[in-house]
């Protein structure tokens, strides 16, 4: 039997790859995909396909699930682990008996599977949608990329004009004393902090994101992190008389796949948050448990502040949002805080939320895959 061949479709509307080890259902799918204007890729194996997706990455993976070695299941595993290959979308091929193995495929992050023999039609249809959203998510995130640029560009450029009146009306504040105008310097030396606050916000989220792109993966201790948190914003919880503590089971250690910096950072705004928007003479308490999806591990901050209403919650990680809760001491809050917490736990495979406490108070929880 000859080997199907690498299909190149010219005026491609997409990447697809193909894998199966029957070399007669790659050169079928193969035709049928060609026909529509795809360029084809193959694998035999699930081996082969991991390699495949690494040299080059397609829009579209229909992997068969029963294959020798590595089976469909296992290879969806290892790209949905990978941060690289996770946004790469798979629809699972499967016997018609074989439903509940499709869904456990589902259930490994697949987005779709069809039955073999196949209905050309239905094949075709669920790989043009798949493609079609894929492609689209990759023009939101290239939209969104450059819009950042030229955002953090026009910040970049207003820094100093701005730095430069602040100067300015700071200087004229020292000869006004008794002056009527001095209100009027006060304004300008103000809206030039508050802006310059947000224009610094904006290029260190800029900076943020970029490392977030390119987070390291390892087992970490979670304990050894949220103690390295904890100390470092014990100070301003003293300065508050704010009693922060920690509470988990055991004495062994709990380990995670994570990037020490982002857990770190993600950490970090949990509990400054917690200190900041909760009363003096209160608690706030870090506890490990309480996941409840297998292989996750959860990490609890608990305050005593005023909790999350309904409207809040619906805002509460996107950026630049104001809630209805104010710091308790008058500290600064610039509403991405939350946003970039989520953006780091999600790119760890994990989960973030909040939801009030029984006895009042807020609790920010997220889960990340356990080591």
């Amino acid at each position: 039997m000859t080997r199907a061949p690498f299909l190149n479709a010219s005026g491609r509307d997409g990447i697809v790859l193909v894998v199966d080890d029957v070399e007669r259902n790659l050169q079928i799918v193969g035709e049928l995909l060609t026909q529509q204007r795809y360029e084809v890729m193959f694998a035999t194996s699930g081996e082969a396909a991991l390699e495949r997706v690494q040299a080059r990455k397609p829009d579209l993976i229909l992997l068969d699930v029963m294959m020798p070695g590595i089976d469909g299941i296992e290879v969806c595993r290892r790209l949905q682990a990978d941060p690289a290959t996770q946004d790469i979308p798979i629809i699972f091929v499967t016997a018609a008996h074989d439903s509940e193995l499709a869904v456990k495929g589902l259930n490994e992050g697949g987005v779709d599977y069809v039955t073999k023999p196949f209905h050309a039609p239905e094949l075709l249809a669920r790989v043009a949608t798949h493609v079609d959203l894929k492609q689209a998510r990759d023009l939101r995130r290239q939209i969104i990329a450059e819009k950042n640029d030229l955002m953090a560009a026009v910040a970049h450029d207003l820094k100093n004009p701005l730095s430069s009146v602040r100067i300015a009306g700071r200087t004229l504040l020292k000869g006004l004393e008794g002056d009527p105008r001095k209100e009027l310097a006060d304004i300008i030396v103000e809206s030039c902090e508050e802006l310059l606050s947000l224009i610094e916000e904006r290029l260190s989220r800029n900076a943020r994101e970029a490392a977030i792109s390119k987070l390291n993966l390892s087992p970490l201790d979670l304990r050894d992190t949220i103690n390295t948190v904890v100390k470092q914003n014990r100070p301003s919880a003293h300065a508050k008389d704010i009693d922060l503590d920690m509470n988990w089971p055991g004495e062994t250690e709990v380990r995670v796949m994570a990037d020490f910096h982002a857990l770190a950072q993600v950490l970090d705004n949990l509990v400054s948050n917690a200190i900041k928007f909760s009363p003096p003479g209160k608690k706030v308490r870090v506890e490990l448990g309480g996941a409840t999806h297998p292989g996750m591990v959860r990490v609890k901050v608990i305050d005593q502040g005023p909790g999350c209403s309904q409207e809040d919650r619906e805002n509460l990680f996107k950026p630049y949002q104001r809630l209805s809760a104010v710091p308790t001491a008058g500290e600064s809050s610039t509403g991405l805080g939350l946003s970039i917490a989520k953006d780091m736990v999600t790119k760890m495979a994990g989960r973030i939320d909040c939801e009030d406490t029984p006895n009042g108070g807020a609790t920010f929880w997220f889960d990340l895959p356990q080591a």
